[in-house]
Parts: structure tokens; sequence; C-alpha cells
């Protein structure tokens, strides 16, 4: 693993990268922009909805769009 964020306390579906780290929305069911923030304890990468992340993740993330 490279230099991530370990993040850690997050639900089976936040930690497997499947729903958002800050407001939980399923990625499954709900399409929504969102970006890398880091990694889950599992080495997962774990992502957060555009429209709840402060800017500071949006540009540590470089923009990128999943």
């Amino acid at each position: 693993m490279s230099g991530e964020a370990i993040i850690i306390g997050l639900t089976a579906p936040q930690a497997d990268g499947l729903a958002c780290v800050r407001c939980g929305a399923d990625y499954l069911r709900v399409r929504v922009p969102h970006v890398p923030v880091g990694r889950s304890v599992t080495g997962s990468q774990v992502f957060a909805c555009l429209g709840c992340c402060p800017d500071d993740v949006r540009r540590a993330a470089g923009g990128v769009l999943r």
C-alpha cells in the first residue's frame, strides 16, 4: 500500500468500497459521483460522494470521479 489514509470504524459496505464513508450512500443502488479517499483496514479502496465531501477530500483525490 502507498501513503493512503487508513480509515477505520466503517460498516462492511463502506470498508469494501461499496458505500460512502461519510453519508453511507449505497453505490449499488444510488448513482452518485464519488472519489477515492483512502483504504479500509482490509486494504480495499474506499470512497466518499462528491456531494457530501469537503473540498479538501476532492483535492486530495485529484478530482478523479468514479
